[in-house]
């Protein structure tokens, strides 16, 4: 990314560099595919990644993020966080797919990665699980235009984390009627039965 010009908007991914982000890492080394502090690089090549790389980048940074096979996240969520809200405000479908679908592996049922000596009920894990969820559900309004998109990823991807975070929030329940109505994509159809089906 280039820095942005004197007097415009901050550079959104200056902050990646302030997140000690080795103390976010799991105990083991091994629990994750890929080092926490790798996470800057991962953000910041995802932000310019176009095409089929997105889908690379992002793959890469999921191993930062999510335990490859729980499906659970790691601590490091937390912090990165803000910085896939920001990938969605970009301008490229892809980008954002891939940062929704990020985020909503974050909010999942399944919860964070608990390693001994957390448990599932332990204080502090529910605290993580708590500031996380207020973190994503505060970028809502960066999901919204996707469901709009050209873009299946993009519009699928808004459509579940907006189904997990909100599902009987007024304006999502419009435009979930309006999908419904108008959108004959096979995939997104699916995607609202399933958010039917949990309200």
């Amino acid at each position: 990314m280039v820095a942005s010009p004197p007097g415009s908007r901050p550079e959104p991914f200056a902050g990646l560099e302030l997140v000690d982000w080795a103390r976010f890492g799991p105990p083991s080394p091994t629990d994750a595919e890929r080092d926490a502090c790798e996470v800057p690089d991962l953000i910041r090549g995802l932000a310019t990644a176009e095409g089929q790389a997105a889908r690379e980048w992002g793959e890469a940074l999921r191993g930062a993020l999510i335990h490859g096979h729980s499906g659970l996240y790691f601590r490091t969520a937390e912090p990165a966080a803000p910085f896939l809200i920001e990938l969605c405000r970009g301008e490229r479908p892809e980008v954002a797919a891939e940062a929704l679908s990020l985020l909503l592996s974050c909010v999942g049922d399944d919860g964070p990665f608990h390693p001994a000596p957390l448990r599932p009920d332990d204080t502090h894990l529910s605290e993580f699980v708590t500031r996380t969820r207020a973190i994503i559900h505060s970028g809502r309004a960066a999901y919204y235009p996707w469901l709009c998109s050209s873009h299946v990823g993009a519009r699928i991807g808004a459509l579940q984390l907006l189904g997990v975070l909100e599902p009987k929030a007024p304006e999502f329940q419009r435009e979930l009627a309006r999908l419904e109505a108008s959108d004959g994509n096979r995939r997104i159809q699916q995607a609202i039965r399933e958010i039917r089906l949990d309200l």
